[in-house]
């Protein structure tokens, strides 16, 4: 028996998937994830999330700082705490978060006098964040 020889018009495609492989990493590696902060990408924004009120602050909470501090929310859960940090970042406002008494504290800055903390106070309520509170320093 004589071997069959491959029909004479079939062409070799292995160039053309070789091509269409490189094509298809090619695309892959230009995908790349949202970042909603970045303007005019072409980015979907996510629906606006609401924003947990902060509980009223009542009376200062006592914490372990050696300086006063102005405590601009308190929250029951640290998911929350962190919701209003970052509202605070997005207005360059520097701030941290404490946990004292089973309530997690959003505060700004730290202040070696009373009169340092309630200027930062007063100025955190004319910008329209919340009800700010002066938290004195730990008493020893």
């Amino acid at each position: 028996m004589a071997d069959k020889a491959p029909p004479a018009n079939q062409p070799d495609l292995t160039p053309i998937f070789v091509l269409l492989l490189i094509i298809i990493i090619a695309g892959l590696g230009s995908v790349r994830s949202c970042n909603p902060s970045e303007p005019n990408t072409g980015c979907a924004q996510p629906p606006p999330t609401q924003t947990p009120e902060p509980e009223r602050p009542g009376p200062p909470v006592t914490t372990n700082l050696k300086q006063y501090t102005v405590q601009v929310g308190n929250f029951k859960t640290r998911n929350d705490a962190n919701i209003l940090a970052g509202e605070l970042r997005s207005k360059n406002i520097n701030n941290f978060i404490l946990q004292a008494n089973g309530q997690w504290l959003v505060c700004v800055g730290r202040f070696v006098s009373a009169d340092r903390a309630n200027r930062m106070a007063n100025d955190l309520k004319a910008r329209g964040v919340g009800e700010p509170v002066v938290l004195p320093p730990k008493k020893k």
